[in-house]
C-alpha cells in the first residue's frame, strides 16, 4: 500500500473513530467483575469435565427469564413467553423454559419434535416454507401448537390438510405473520399488512382452523422504535375488519429481537469506519480499543409498548400479548471454558477449543472480554488468543483479562449462549460436551437425541 494512502488511512481512523461511541470502561470493568464471582464453580467444573466445554448456567436463565415476566407483566399485564428455540437450541435450556410454565417459539419439525418431547404443552411455529410434513406435524398436536402463517400460499397449503377434519375435533389455532417495510433479504418473511384483512376472511371460512391473531417480528432492536411503529400500522390494518372478525382475534405477538441491555460491544473492525478502513487498508491494524451501541433498558421496552397499545384501543389494547424472546433471555445462559494449550510467544497463545464451538468468526465483529480464571485481575492485557483450528480465521480475541497468561491457564469467554450452540459445528474438531450448573451442582449433559 503506498506510503499516502496509509497516512490517509490513519488519519481517517482518528477522524472517524473519535465520533464512534467508545465502550466505557467502568461498565467493562463493571462487568468483568461480575464474571469473576462465578470463577470457583467454574474452575470446579473444569477439574471434572475438562476443556472445552459449554457451560450451562442455569441460575442465570432463570434469572432473565423472571426479570423478563416481572417487567412486562408490570406494563401489560396479560403476557405469555414463548422462547425463540433457535437462539440456543440446547435442550436442558428449553426444558427449563417449559417447566417454568412458559412457551416455546419454533421454526421447524426439528424444533417441534424437540419441544414436543419435552412435553411442552403451549408452542408456537413460526417460519417461512413449512413442509407438508411439518404442518401435520402442527396439525396433529392442534392441542398444543398455534401455526403462525408466513403467505398465502400456506394458508391455502393448510386449509388443504385440515379440510377433512371432523365437526368434533379442536380447531387448529392460527395466527398470521405481518412484515413492516423491509426490503431485500427481509421480504422473505410474513405478508404486507395490507394484505392481511382479506387472507384473516378466507381463514375464517376454512373448516378446522380457528384463525386468533397476529404475529410480528422485529430484529436487533437496542430500543423499542420499530416494535411501537409496528403496533401502529397493526392497529391500523385491524380496525379495517368488520367488528364480528376483530371479536374473533385472541392475541398479539410482538416477537423477539431484544437486545441484552449491557448493549452491542464491537471491535473496531466492526464499526462504520473500521469497515471504510479494512477496505482500504486490509492489514490495517487496529489499536486495542472497544466500541458498543448502547440498549435501552427492558423497562422502557415494557412501557412504550404498553402505552402504545392503550392508544390504539379495541381491540389490540385487549388482546393477550405474546413475546419470543430468544438472545435476551439465552444470552447469559451459556458460557465456554478453554485451555491454554501453547503457549508460542508473549503475545500468541492458542486454546484447545476452535471457532467452530461458535459456528461462526463472531469474535472478529463482536468484543467479548476474554477473562484468565486462573490469574484473575481487572487488568487487560495484549495478546492473541487464536483456537486450534487449521485456519487463520480462528481467533477468540486480541486482548485478555488476568495477570499473565501461561501453559494451562483457563479462559472464560462469557456469555456465549445466544446463536452460538445452534450454530456449532464438527470442522477439524469435534464440538464440546454442556456441563449444566443447577446451582448447586454440576453434572454432564447426555449426547442429544436425534429427532
Amino acid at each position: 500500500m503506498p506510503k499516502s494512502l496509509s497516512s490517509f488511512a490513519g488519519l481517517f481512523s482518528k477522524l472517524l473513530a473519535g465520533r464512534a461511541p467508545l465502550l466505557p470502561p467502568n461498565l467493562l470493568n463493571s462487568y468483568v467483575d461480575s464474571l469473576l464471582q462465578k470463577r470457583d464453580i467454574l474452575l470446579e467444573s473444569v477439574r471434572r469435565f475438562s476443556t472445552p466445554q459449554y457451560f450451562f448456567d442455569e441460575p442465570a436463565l432463570a434469572q432473565s427469564l423472571s426479570k423478563f415476566q416481572d417487567v412486562f407483566s408490570k406494563h401489560l399485564g396479560r403476557i405469555r413467553i414463548f422462547y425463540a428455540v433457535k437462539s440456543n437450541s440446547f435442550p436442558g435450556l428449553s426444558k427449563h423454559v417449559s417447566h417454568a410454565g412458559h412457551g416455546l417459539d419454533v421454526s421447524s419439525g426439528v424444533e417441534l419434535n424437540m419441544a414436543l418431547s419435552l412435553g411442552c404443552g403451549s408452542i408456537l411455529f413460526s417460519g417461512p416454507a413449512k413442509t407438508d410434513a411439518e404442518l401435520r406435524l402442527a396439525i396433529q398436536n392442534r392441542d398444543k401448537v398455534t401455526l403462525l402463517m408466513d403467505s398465502a400460499g400456506e394458508l391455502e397449503r393448510v386449509a388443504g390438510l385440515v379440510g377433512n377434519a371432523d365437526a368434533g375435533v379442536v380447531p387448529l389455532k392460527v395466527g398470521f405473520r405481518l412484515r413492516g417495510q423491509h426490503h431485500g433479504i427481509w421480504g422473505k418473511f410474513g405478508i404486507p399488512p395490507e394484505r392481511f384483512p382479506n387472507l384473516f376472511r378466507r381463514a375464517l371460512t376454512v373448516k378446522g382452523l380457528d384463525p386468533c391473531g397476529i404475529q410480528f417480528h422485529t430484529s436487533w432492536n437496542l430500543g423499542p422504535e420499530a416494535q411501537v411503529k409496528m403496533i401502529e400500522r397493526v392497529g391500523a390494518c385491524v380496525k379495517t375488519l368488520p367488528e364480528g372478525s376483530q371479536t374473533r382475534l385472541k392475541f398479539l405477538d410482538i416477537g423477539g429481537g431484544y437486545w441484552p441491555e449491557r448493549g452491542e460491544w464491537l471491535n473496531p473492525q466492526n464499526t462504520i469506519s473500521g469497515k471504510i478502513l479494512q477496505t482500504l487498508h486490509p492489514d490495517f491494524e487496529f489499536k486495542p480499543r472497544h466500541y458498543y451501541h448502547p440498549a435501552r433498558p427492558l423497562e422502557d421496552f415494557a412501557r412504550e409498548i404498553s402505552a402504545t397499545l392503550r392508544i390504539q384501543g379495541r381491540p389490540l389494547s385487549q388482546l393477550e400479548i405474546f413475546m419470543e424472546p430468544g438472545r435476551w433471555l439465552s444470552t447469559p445462559a451459556m458460557h465456554v471454558l478453554l485451555k491454554v494449550v501453547d503457549k508460542k510467544e508473549p503475545t500468541v497463545v492458542i486454546v484447545d477449543g476452535g471457532i467452530n464451538l461458535l459456528g461462526w468468526e463472531r469474535p472478529l465483529f463482536e468484543f467479548t472480554p476474554l477473562l484468565n480464571l486462573t490469574r484473575p485481575s481487572l487488568r487487560e492485557f495484549p495478546v492473541r488468543v487464536f483456537g486450534n483450528l487449521c485456519t487463520p480465521l480462528d481467533i477468540w480475541g486480541t486482548t485478555l483479562f488476568g495477570d499473565g497468561v501461561e501453559n494451562g491457564d483457563i479462559l472464560l469467554v462469557p456469555d456465549q449462549g445466544s446463536y452460538t450452540y445452534s450454530l456449532r459445528q464438527s470442522f477439524i474438531k469435534p464440538i464440546a460436551r454442556v456441563v449444566c450448573y443447577d446451582g448447586t451442582s454440576l453434572s454432564e449433559s447426555q449426547p442429544e437425541q436425534t429427532f
